[in-house]
């Protein structure tokens, strides 16, 4: 009778700690969100999932994930309803989501030019790399530009530089603090030389070309897709675009770079969950995109504003993000 007990003893305390090695090792996937220990997930089935934007609507964050979360949409059977929430550079979008239910039915579509410059300054109580659960990045676009009205006192980027310097704080130049925009404003000081008077009119393309347009500042950087037509007609002028190299569809138009400044910035745009939503909604949602961002369809419609599908997963996008969070804080000592 006491073999048998035991045995019964034994028996149990072998199942305890099986059951307490497989608890241990339940956590965060590497490439983010909570890991239930399921392969599959019937979400997003319990209804619409809700797409916060932090900027109002027809400005190019809000145009490619619309674009976006359409094809997503039909991919997965369910709608995708995209919600602009404007109001802090971003971070009233931002927290609310961060603070939303982690249910999967709550997402952040935003771009890395704000996202990552606030990153590297500290600027925000959360983290866009730790307090998230990354999903992907979908489309780039390098369409950043310098723009004047077709009246201004300068032409060209020497011009414009020579300007500059004669008359140091005096060009007024449109910025979102701790934005892309900054980014840009702080490259183009310190390759150039030059000293400009920054003022914030707004965190969005509508607030900053409509501030540029009743004069309040004397130049702009805003992505072209949003100045599309005036550039087209003749009102403004493009001093320089802030790529690399000079985007597909936009030959005419010179970088910074060419013209020997290294004022490079491009925006890429991200998807985030809730902190903790489950790891198999994550990876769900990473596929259909990786699915809609080679879609011909959403290819032809970013080439409408010459960006482009621009496709990374979550673990990929961390890793990268990461390290031009660094770039940018040796940007901004």
């Amino acid at each position: 009778m006491k073999r048998i007990l035991t045995l019964v003893l034994t028996l149990i305390a072998a199942i305890l700690l099986m059951s307490a090695c497989g608890s241990s090792n339940e956590g965060t996937t590497a490439a983010g969100g909570n890991n239930s220990g399921s392969s599959d997930t019937n979400w997003p089935s319990g209804g619409a999932v809700t797409v916060v934007v932090p900027y109002s609507a027809g400005g190019d964050t809000d145009t490619y994930c619309r674009t976006l979360f359409k094809i997503v949409g039909e991919e997965l059977k369910q709608n995708f309803v995209v919600v602009n929430t404007p109001g802090g550079s971003g971070v009233v979008a931002s927290t609310s989501v961060k603070d939303a239910k982690n249910d999967g039915y709550t997402i952040l579509f935003h771009h890395s030019g704000v996202m990552l410059t606030q990153e590297a300054v500290g600027s925000n109580t959360f983290s866009f790399l730790k307090d998230f659960e990354v999903c992907a990045t979908a489309a780039r676009d390098d369409t950043y530009m310098l723009i004047v009205k077709k009246d201004a006192q300068y032409k060209t980027l020497a011009e414009f530089v020579d300007y500059c310097k004669a008359h140091p704080g005096e060009v007024k130049y449109s910025i979102t603090f701790n934005g892309a925009t900054h980014a840009v404003a702080t490259l183009m000081e310190q390759t150039m030389g030059i000293e400009l008077n920054s003022i914030d009119v707004g965190s969005s393309a509508a607030d900053r070309l409509t501030a540029f347009m009743a004069g309040q500042c004397d130049c702009l950087v805003i992505n072209y897709m949003n100045v599309k037509d005036y550039i087209e007609n003749g009102d403004f002028l493009v001093l320089g675009v802030c790529a690399a190299e000079r985007p597909e569809g936009m030959k005419d138009f010179p970088t910074m770079k060419e013209q020997g400044y290294d004022v490079v910035q491009s925006k890429l745009y991200e998807v985030r969950f809730p902190k903790g939503t489950d790891s198999a909604i994550v990876e769900k949602l990473s596929a259909a995109i990786e699915k809609a961002a080679k879609s011909e369809d959403f290819a032809k419609t970013l080439a409408t504003y010459f960006a482009q599908p621009y496709f990374r997963s979550g673990a990929d996008t961390i890793k990268e993000d990461t390290a031009e969070v660094e770039q940018l804080k040796n940007l901004f000592k």
